[in-house]
């Protein structure tokens, strides 16, 4: 079975690589690892002069300060972890970055969170990764995000970690285009023995529940956090929303599954009582989790708010809420306040029924309902843009 062979090749890399920082830390003095450069074959070179170091260090500091944009603090710090001889390697790295995507913003995140990439070889050790991500395509505009967001992929092999966890992470999805999504929400699970044989277990629990593939790539691509989690945490929270109802079979179930997944016993108790505490039973609040899992997310505090508006100054019953609780995940602010006032005044002056549903003008997109509801009726309301903006009337 592919799971099987890929993760069998993915143990003996590890053990490998394992191997060999044991062998490596036996010959090397104490806190040699401090400065162990992980991009070269590890030989060690003849000690410098205290002079040739202070010169290194300064020309280092000096380097990042006006080649990478760092801080003079920052780049005092980052001189304790990588050393420069010239410009020539460090210029070839960033150039090769450039070419790939990144900006200077981001070749100056990039270079804090991995100095030492600095002194990585540009055409021998970072280009054939590089050239990889962008054979599976991975857009320059992406990559510098997913590098950013996991800088140990550069430091790690293409041939015996990078490629066996792609094969993988695609192996559970229908695209290469699927697995950039991956990367794109998850870059950091795109690493480690452990939680990639999670994944594959995780999705065989879903395959043997006959969750469709359509269901599984939008939890791996979506919510790779709850994919790459531990395998005895992932098969509790399924087995647990199965038992709530939900149906494997519909996209619901891993919609379900990956808020569960992310809540404790007792966070989900906790949310149950601040709805409680606006009359919601605790079968009301399974109704409208069926309906719409992701409103279980939102903060306590956001829950509050957002139903004291609701209630109380738009005179929402439970059931308009309930009948849609989608509405609860909506922005406050930018969303809830401004679109309300708008039907208020449009309620007002007879424009629109006063049995008017909330989700049908909460849901749809900002450009469809100013055309709906704004620029319709602005002959009739010459101001309603400006109560849609906010913008207090004499």
């Amino acid at each position: 079975m592919i799971h099987r062979f890929l993760i069998s090749r993915l143990t003996a890399s590890f053990t490998q690589r394992n191997r060999t920082q044991i062998q490596l830390g036996s010959l090397l003095p104490h806190n040699a690892f401090i400065f162990f450069n992980p991009f070269t074959s590890g030989s060690s070179s003849k000690p410098e002069s205290q002079s040739n170091q202070h010169k290194a260090c300064t020309f280092t500091v000096s380097y990042l300060i006006n080649s990478c944009g760092l801080s003079s603090e920052l780049a005092l710090k980052l001189s304790k972890r990588v050393k420069l001889k010239n410009h020539d390697r460090p210029n070839a790295v960033l150039d090769l970055l450039r070419n790939y995507g990144f900006s200077k913003t981001q070749l100056s995140i990039f270079i804090k969170r991995l100095p030492k990439v600095l002194v990585a070889e540009p055409d021998k050790t970072l280009l054939p990764k590089l050239k990889f991500f962008d054979s599976i395509g991975v857009s320059k505009t992406d990559l510098p995000k997913i590098l950013i967001g996991n800088a140990s992929l550069l430091t790690i092999g293409l041939k015996n970690n990078i490629i066996p966890r792609y094969k993988v992470i695609r192996s559970l999805v229908r695209s290469d285009e699927e697995v950039v999504s991956t990367l794109k929400h998850g870059p950091r699970y795109f690493h480690g023995y452990e939680v990639i044989n999670d994944s594959v277990q995780n999705i065989e629990v879903l395959r043997q529940l006959g969750s469709p593939q359509s269901s599984i790539s939008l939890l791996v691509t979506n919510f790779p956090s709850v994919v790459f989690m531990k395998h005895s945490r992932f098969n509790e929270a399924a087995e647990a929303v199965k038992e709530m109802g939900f149906d494997p079979t519909k996209t619901n179930f891993v919609l379900a599954l990956q808020v569960f997944a992310k809540m404790d016993k007792a966070m989900w108790n906790a949310k149950l009582e601040v709805f409680e505490r606006w009359g919601w039973s605790r079968d009301i609040c399974l109704l409208a989790f069926k309906k719409y899992p992701q409103y279980m997310m939102v903060a306590e505090k956001k829950i509050m708010k957002t139903l004291s508006f609701l209630v109380e100054d738009m005179d929402c019953s439970l059931e308009d809420i309930v009948r849609c609780p989608a509405i609860l995940n909506r922005n406050l602010e930018k969303t809830l306040i401004p679109r309300c006032a708008v039907v208020k005044v449009l309620k007002s002056r007879g424009l629109v029924k006063n049995g008017l549903l909330i989700g049908s003008f909460m849901l749809i997109p900002e450009k469809t309902f100013v055309e709906k509801y704004v620029t319709r009726f602005q002959n009739h309301v010459p101001l309603l843009l400006d109560v849609y903006e906010g913008k207090k009337l004499d």
